[in-house]
């Protein structure tokens, strides 16, 4: 929809009065400003759900500020505790974005559950800002109960050691030694039986304060041995490890190609595309993953079936530029 034209916005409106739920992450005010904001669309139909996902919510002096991925992650507070102590990190992933949108898609399943209780829509407001806060909940009490700020600190798992990742010949691997039966184990396997005798390292927060010489002991071991050979050995003795699997690494491991984790869509003017399969695996639902649609690809079907528009008609709508 060219939502610039008066006519694309009315034939929204039809469709309103015809719909369950609305999504929306435009510019704040925006749709407002178009006549299609939730108080225009309520009047419309007030069994309606509008669920609208935001930088930093409709309420608060930053709703109308402008906001990408990077810029809530970065005030959320996610980035003062993610990366090298030396500088704040991002993630890879827009996980503001995956975050909102996993929060937006549960709310609505909730909304339309009440809905089905009590017959009315309502306005769901989803904050990428509060998204990205809501996995810091133990930074955020170490900050408020323990009063000390959280560090940075890499790969490190908080309070244990070794708990890192270490190179080996060919790739990196992640070992995590968390509890005292792993501590000794590894030990055993480094041949280091003396380590256990430092009174030093005697619990996982004497380790976790000498992680920088015990990381260095267990990299010396892992430096000159194989990725497999090393974890081999600490999978055999139930040691928690991995390796750091490269993307082609995730789409050729077992476990993946036997729950079927990636499936392949045709999108026409790429071809065969992976994506991953839906999570979630339901005893009694066949949950299947779609390509996304091409831009106006539903247009006919959709303004053809739900509100009547003719075949000719919809070319003209096309021919305005209007749909």
């Amino acid at each position: 929809m060219n939502l610039k034209d008066p006519k694309a916005r009315e034939i929204v409106r039809s469709l309103v009065a015809e719909s369950d739920v609305v999504v929306e992450n435009f510019r704040p005010g925006l749709l407002d400003e178009m006549g299609l904001g939730y108080e225009t669309l309520k009047g419309i139909n007030s069994r309606i759900i509008m669920a609208s996902i935001s930088g930093f919510g409709k309420t608060g002096p930053y709703e109308k500020k402008t906001a990408f991925d990077m810029t809530t992650v970065a005030m959320s507070g996610f980035m003062a505790v993610n990366g090298l102590p030396d500088a704040p990190m991002k993630t890879g992933p827009a996980i503001s974005d995956f975050l909102a949108g996993l929060y937006g898609a549960l709310a609505i399943v909730s909304a339309l559950r009440y809905r089905e209780h009590t017959g009315k829509g309502q306005f769901i407001d989803v904050s990428m800002m509060d998204s990205a806060m809501s996995i810091l909940e133990s930074a955020f009490a170490e900050l408020t109960i323990l009063k000390r700020d959280p560090k940075r600190i890499g790969n490190r798992r908080p309070n244990n050691s070794p708990s890192t990742v270490f190179k080996a010949v060919d790739d990196y691997i992640y070992i995590a030694a968390l509890f005292q039966t792993h501590w000794e184990k590894l030990c055993r396997l480094m041949h280091r039986e003396d380590l256990l005798a430092v009174a030093e390292y005697k619990t996982m927060q004497d380790r976790y304060k000498c992680a920088d010489e015990i990381e260095a002991i267990v990299a010396n071991w892992v430096k000159d041995q194989t990725a497999e050979e090393v974890l081999k050995k600490l999978e055999d003795e139930l040691i928690p490890c991995a390796r750091v699997n490269r993307l082609q690494n995730v789409l050729d491991d077992p476990n993946v190609k036997a729950r079927n984790s990636i499936v392949e869509f045709d999108y026409p003017g790429v071809g065969k595309y992976p994506v991953v399969a839906f999570t979630p695996r339901f005893s009694e639902i066949a949950a299947t993953v779609q390509r996304p649609p091409l831009l106006g690809e539903n247009n006919f079907e959709i303004l053809g079936e739900l509100l009547g528009y003719s075949s000719e008609e919809l070319k003209k709508l096309e021919s305005e530029r209007i749909i």
